[in-house]
């Protein structure tokens, strides 16, 4: 049913009403802004104005107060350099002296006083103060005058000579010498004249009075001037608490005054009096004109107001009409029941002739009847391309969902199929006819189960959880087993409207993937044996399960020369060995003993529930039994040995921690006892291997302290008896322990891998030092195994005799016959590279191996030198006798020099020299002695001494 239309004529009146109240009240805020904005920034420029002319005049009032200040003290100079003050100085009669002050201050009438002093601040006259002559004084601004410089004291600082003044001191200058003080001039400012000459300032270009008022004080709050008007009694009181705050020119709060201030300038010969000039001048003289234009103002826009009121309401009636009837042609057709699809009429709401007028109003009543119809095409059109759209969607949604990773559900909230894609159908293979939307959750798990894909309990209580519908609405996962056993993870999110969507997600590769890391993780790469990790978890399982009273032991192994295997065989061979030998492991335990690789060539193992060490000791020889035999790898035939550290629980330890801890040492004593055996861990081991520790520490502390020394020991000819060698050996003295044996440290730095670092050390040094020896003296420097494993002794060879300028011919690498036992190929072509570069190459301690005449024929050898041991007994004739011979004879046949070491006695040396050795070397022509001991070792050892004679040495030179 449609509306009443409202009064015609009310409405009419009302929109009267309101065209007259908006022009109204628009024309009073666009005035009243007008206003408000005249007079805020009228008030402003003229508050910057007066402030800045106020602070231009008193900045040039400063000025001139110290221009006259500066004639002041220019006036006292002046008369400080006349004839008239020498006069003063060196009158006789103080009478005299009195006539010329006189006559001094008729002229200077600035000055109200004058005094003058000696170079002692002794007064000798004074005209106007209150003093006599013969009086002393000693301010400071006196001293400074008397050093040559014109001073001006603080306000009233010398009360004494006058009160309420500035006191001005310049000295006075000998007339046959310039440079020569004889005395001070002091003049007393006449405060009259300058308070004067400040009441003539004006402010504001007006005088000053009861609006204006000045004041002159000093940093210390002493005023010195003060607008002498009684009127200006109340501005006075008022700048007297701003002078300390007040800054530079700026205005105050309204109701206040206009303060400014200026200090004296920077830089001014009186800057140091601390003067301030404060000028202030009432709101009324500086915002009483302002105060005057508001009013004008305000009274400009009451009246334009009345009058647009009266143009507003005469104006109202021509326009009002017209919309009116517009009105109430919108407010009919607005009640028109309509079709929706059809196009409305508008003939007849609206009179012809609205629609006829040539003004705005005809044109708005056309325009309307345009918009009508055009309102209809474009929802026309509106809905066409609103079902384009929806189709477009349709067809974006279901490719996205059939083109997701994961399978997808929509349930509605009835627990119905709402839509489903492709992806699930995949998941558990189902036919696209199979799912149907509008199919209850039950139904679509009898379909899944027809696929072969029978839901387990938990997948069934799942599903039981999701259908109860209840409150409890959280997103909810799950993972579940298909029938052919794929991993299928589901998650249901509910949806704010009610129902949920289950996505599901195939992570059968995700869980392998997961668990393949898990696996990584905790094993060997290389062997697939569990790693240092899981090895200690298996331990801590092992002791939590085991019974009480049962023991566990635990294998601590390192295999014997595997470092040989692969600098001979090389990496593949190495890793095959590693992974034959873990097999090999696991075959001697129980099926509950677990076999680990900790890295490199070590393996751990821990047996469970052992009757008694002796079942422990039997494990370890089966070990070392079994590793110990040949393996065949890639068609070679390696053989290895192992060394073993066992450990028992309870007595050596009661967590995986400890107990590897003792198997490891008990490892090291076991390799150190000559490897390929097994030690178990006895308490003293720990003791050992702490001060094993400490004694690696110190080792690596004296390399980089520098707390190793070379020491050489002399090497003879027994043909000339002299000097044809020295052999460098390594030093080390402790600062706490002393000497270190080379016995002791050595082998512990072959071990750590330090020995290389060492040995290319001590090669530099030795080559260092003998560069500065004679010609014929050679130095020999050992080499250690590790050196050849380097690869890169041949170049630091080369790099050390380039940069000491040695002769190669002087320099020879003595090495030992383990070290060809190990590597020989490797070692071979070094040293054959070594002597192509002209070193010589000396086997060590021959005859003392296995293989040492094999070796004589693979590598020509410079020199043999038989070892001390067959050398202690030769004099007694014998096997020792027999093997001596028999080595001296083979070097002669093989070209190569034969040196004895250990030689001590002078029947060990003949019996030698008699079985044609070429060299000796031993304690008794000198033990090993620092470099500094050397050249009195090339001074000392000459010709053969006769027997029983002695033999000059190093510690008796």
């Amino acid at each position: 049913m449609a509306r009443r239309i409202p009064d015609l004529g009310w409405a009419r009146a009302g929109l009267r009403l309101k065209v007259s109240a908006t022009l109204f009240a628009c024309a009073v805020a666009s005035l009243g802004i007008g206003t408000v904005v005249a007079t805020q920034f009228g008030e402003r420029a003229l508050q910057t104005e007066m402030a800045d002319k106020v602070t231009r005049a008193l900045q040039a009032d400063m000025h001139d107060f110290e221009r006259l200040l500066d004639r002041a003290m220019y006036d006292l100079t002046t008369l400080s350099e006349t004839a008239a003050m020498q006069d003063v100085l060196i009158a006789d009669g103080i009478g005299e002296i009195a006539r010329s002050l006189r006559m001094v201050r008729t002229r200077y009438r600035e000055f109200g006083a004058f005094v003058v002093t000696d170079d002692t601040g002794t007064v000798i006259a004074a005209e106007g103060a209150d003093t006599a002559p013969g009086d002393s004084f000693t301010f400071d601004q006196l001293g400074r005058s008397l050093e040559g410089l014109p001073m001006v004291g603080q306000f009233d600082a010398h009360p004494e000579l006058a009160d309420d003044s500035f006191l001005f001191s310049v000295p006075i200058r000998a007339e046959y010498d310039p440079l020569t003080v004889i005395g001070v001039l002091s003049g007393v400012i006449d405060m009259s004249q300058l308070q004067a000459q400040l009441a003539r300032i004006q402010i504001v270009d007006e005088a000053q009075g009861a609006e204006r008022a000045l004041l002159l004080c000093d940093g210390e709050g002493r005023l010195i001037y003060r607008t002498p008007d009684p009127a200006a009694d109340a501005i006075v009181g008022r700048l007297m608490d701003a002078a300390v705050k007040a800054g530079a020119a700026q205005p105050v709060a309204r109701g206040g005054d206009l303060v400014t201030a200026a200090d004296m300038p920077r830089g001014s010969a009186f800057d140091h009096l601390d003067l301030r000039m404060v000028a202030g001048v009432t709101e009324q003289a500086v915002f009483g004109s302002i105060d005057q234009l508001k009013r004008n103002l305000a009274l400009t826009t009451a009246l334009i107001a009345l009058v647009m009121l009266v143009l507003g309401r005469f104006g109202a009636r021509s326009l009002t009409n017209p919309i009116t009837a517009m009105s109430a042609a919108m407010n009919r057709l607005s009640q028109h029941s309509r079709d929706d699809d059809r196009v409305p009429e508008v003939d007849g709401l609206i009179a012809p002739a609205i629609l006829t007028r040539k003004d705005e109003i005809g044109v708005l009543a056309r325009s309307f009847r345009r918009l009508i119809s055009q309102l209809a095409e474009a929802r026309q059109r509106l809905i066409e391309q609103s079902e384009a759209e929806i189709a477009q969607r349709a067809i974006q949604l279901d490719a996205a969902l059939n083109n997701m990773s994961l399978g997808l559900c929509m349930f509605g909230p009835d627990g119905k199929l709402v839509v489903h894609n492709h992806r699930f159908e995949e998941i558990y293979g189902l036919s696209a006819e199979a799912l149907q939307p509008g199919m209850a959750i039950g139904e679509l798990l009898d379909v899944i189960r027809g696929a072969g894909h029978d839901p387990d309990g938990e997948d069934l209580d799942f599903v039981s959880v999701l259908a109860r519908r209840d409150g409890n609405r959280v997103t909810r996962s799950h993972l579940a087993t298909t029938g052919d056993g794929r991993s299928v993870s589901i998650s249901c999110v509910p949806m704010p409207t009610g129902g949920w969507v289950a996505t599901f997600e195939d992570v059968t590769q995700r869980k392998y993937d997961e668990a393949r890391i898990e696996h990584m993780a905790h094993h060997d790469a290389l062997t697939d044996l569990p790693n240092r990790l899981l090895f200690s978890r298996r331990i801590e399982e092992t002791i939590a399960s085991s019974a009480r009273g049962r023991e566990h032991a635990v294998f601590y192994l390192d295999l014997d020369h595997f470092k040989s295997v692969n600098d001979l065989h090389g990496h593949p061979i190495g890793d095959a060995l590693l992974r034959q030998v873990g097999a090999r492991l696991q075959g001697c335990l129980r099926p509950t003993g677990v076999v680990a690789r900790f890295g490199g060539d070590e393996f751990a193992i821990v047996e469970s529930d052992i009757s008694s060490g002796e079942e422990a000791r039997k494990l370890a020889e089966r070990i070392i039994e079994e590793i110990s035999r040949p393996f065949e790898i890639d068609g070679h035939l390696v053989v290895v040995g192992t060394s073993i550290g066992i450990a028992l629980y309870p007595g050596d330890g009661g967590d995986a921690e400890t107990l590897v801890k003792a198997a490891d040492m008990a490892l090291y004593r076991a390799k150190a006892d000559g490897r390929n055996g097994f030690r178990f861990f006895e308490q003293e081991m720990d003791s050992s291997m702490q001060r094993r520790r400490l004694l690696e520490r110190d080792l690596r502390l004296a390399l980089k302290n520098d707390e190793l020394e070379v020491f050489y020991q002399p090497i003879v000819n027994i043909g000339t008896s002299r000097v044809s060698c020295f052999e460098a050996l390594l030093r080390w003295t402790h600062p706490e322990r002393g000497a270190v044996s080379p016995a002791e440290f050595i082998p512990l730095a072959e071990e750590i891998g330090l020995i290389g670092e060492i040995g290319h050390w001590v090669l530099e040094r030795a080559c260092e030092a003998a560069s500065g020896w004679p010609e014929h003296v050679r130095i020999a420097v050992n080499l250690s195994p590790a050196q050849f494993r380097a690869h890169s002794l041949v170049d630091q060879v080369a790099r050390a005799l380039e940069r000491t300028g040695l002769a190669p011919h002087r320099l020879e690498l003595e090495i030992t016959e383990s070290i060809l036992l190990r590597q020989t190929d490797l070692v071979l072509t070094i040293l054959k590279q070594l002597r192509a570069m002209g070193v010589r190459v000396s086997m060590d301690d021959f005859g003392t191996g296995y293989s040492s005449l094999g070796y004589l024929r693979s590598f020509p050898f410079d020199k043999i030198k038989i070892d001390r041991s067959f050398i202690r007994d030769v004099e007694k004739g014998g096997d020792a006798l027999s093997i001596v011979r028999a080595i001296t004879g083979l070097g002669a046949s093989l070209g190569m020099t034969t040196t004895a070491e250990g030689v001590e006695t002078i029947e060990q040396l003949s019996r030698l020299r008699s079985e044609g050795c070429d060299e000796v070397q031993g304690f008794y022509y000198s033990p090993a002695v620092r470099l500094e001991a050397v050249q009195a070792l090339l001074d000392g050892i000459g010709a053969v001494p006769q027997p029983g004679s002695k033999v000059p040495t190093a510690l008796s030179a």
